[in-house]
């Protein structure tokens, strides 16, 4: 698991745009996922798990720089 430290990592604007690129790609999988899923309970898990990732896709400018 990840450790979170005091500050926030300094991160360049290639790796911004990769962690952009990294979400997008959950975004896409997360909306596949829950097209194929029967299940009730588990769909309403994925449906949190993409507002999350979109949360966090809103914080994250395509420049690298966070909100």
């Amino acid at each position: 698991m990840v450790q979170l430290q005091d500050k926030p990592p300094a991160l360049t604007p290639d790796d911004w745009a990769l962690i952009c690129q990294l979400l997008e790609a959950k975004q896409r999988e997360l909306l596949s996922e829950i097209r194929h899923t029967d299940k009730r309970t588990f769909r309403d898990a994925l449906h949190e798990r993409l507002q999350q990732v979109d949360n966090l896709m809103k914080r994250v400018s395509a420049t690298g720089a966070p909100d």
